[in-house]
């Protein structure tokens, strides 16, 4: 009885202001808008409002409702909620540990997305004796972030440490060459691996992972030459 009269009272409304066609035109409108928007997040919602516009229009505006018409927007709009859904989570730090938090803060230029597809090629290991990262004029193949524990550099038989929460092995890295230093993390360490390979095919695939890998690294060894 419910859905008759609803029927009924939105037609009769339809009737009175000519809201079919209004409806319509507010559903083009969010299309409209959301095509001139750049945000893909903030585009799919204009676009999902409008489909609901259609929805509406489908099912009240004539006596006998569209159905093939209802079935294809509720297919796309069902489509385009999970694509809203996905962009949400990729946009926070929903379920990451704490650790997994503490090397994104230092990933700050990506995205919560992005630092999710790093950290499917990271490795978490926790150093049970003085551990050796990189060793002075030998080839590195790892990228290195170390989250605890102290950190010692030997370099031209200069020794000296910097504190945790740096990255080693960047040099390398950028310049594909071998390691300039020998680096080794303390017993009760806490360190993150990413294999240069698989990092380098993550940025070939995703620029705005190169992006900010770059930048990050650029800023960590400007303070490190800073601190010497």
């Amino acid at each position: 009885m419910l859905l008759p009269r609803l029927r009924y009272i939105i037609s009769l409304m339809f009737d009175l202001t000519n809201g079919a066609a209004l409806l319509v035109h507010i559903a083009a409108l969010f299309y409209v808008t959301g095509f001139l928007v750049r945000d893909q997040l903030t585009l799919r919602m204009l676009i999902l409002l409008g489909t609901l516009c259609y929805l509406i229009y489908y099912y009240f505006a004539l006596d006998t409702p569209l159905w093939d018409a209802i079935i294809w927007s509720v297919i796309m709009g069902c489509a385009n909620l999970y694509m809203i859904l996905v962009l949400a989570y990729e946009r926070t730090t929903f379920r990451m540990t704490d650790d997994e938090k503490r090397l994104f803060a230092a990933f700050d230029t990506m995205t919560p997305g992005e630092f999710r597809r790093v950290l499917k090629v990271a490795q978490w290991v926790d150093s049970d004796g003085t551990q050796t990262l990189t060793q002075e004029g030998k080839p590195c193949d790892r990228l290195y972030y170390v989250l605890e524990g102290a950190v010692t550099i030997v370099k031209a038989e200069r020794s000296f440490e910097i504190p945790s929460g740096s990255f080693i092995g960047e040099v390398a890295y950028f310049l594909k060459q071998s390691a300039s230093a020998t680096v080794s993390v303390a017993k009760g360490g806490r360190y993150v691996a990413l294999p240069r390979e698989k990092l380098a095919a993550l940025e070939k695939k995703y620029p705005g992972i190169r992006i900010a890998i770059h930048s990050v690294l650029s800023a960590d060894m400007a303070q490190k030459v800073a601190r010497s």
